[in-house]
């Protein structure tokens, strides 16, 4: 009798290990680093929104869209002017073209454009000067 129930109580214990085993979530894998890739992007909507740092606009089907603006933005306006910043350049309501990257997730503008500059009546983008 004694060595059915030492049988009994061990495979309760190897029953209740194997249970608890089974049923535990296996721990997550560790996430992937994101690759660091750059996708240009282009948006032509209405200035909502400008910062020192940030423009944001809304392009005609309702999409609305942060940017950075980096020191490296640079900003067309219609009279071929290229001050320093596109947040000295642009206000809301403004028509522009926004043309940018992004970068680990992160739209980052390279060149914000008031839209009578750019497209098909505007003057081509090569008169900007390189660096």
């Amino acid at each position: 009798m004694g060595g059915s129930l030492s049988f009994a109580v061990a495979s309760a214990g190897v029953l209740a290990g194997a249970i608890v085993h089974f049923s535990s979530p296996e721990p997550a894998a560790p996430a992937a680093p994101q690759a660091s890739s750059t996708a240009p992007t282009t948006q032509h909507g209405t200035v909502v929104a400008v910062t020192a740092d940030s423009v944001t606009t809304r392009s005609d089907d309702g999409l609305i869209q942060t940017y950075r603006i980096t020191p490296d933005t640079t900003a067309v306006t219609a009279d071929r002017q290229q001050p320093a910043s596109p947040a000295a350049s642009f206000a809301v309501d403004d028509r522009v073209a926004v043309f940018a990257t992004v970068q680990a997730g992160q739209h980052v503008a390279t060149a914000v454009a008031d839209q009578s500059a750019v497209g098909p009546d505007g003057p081509p983008m090569d008169y900007i000067a390189a660096p």
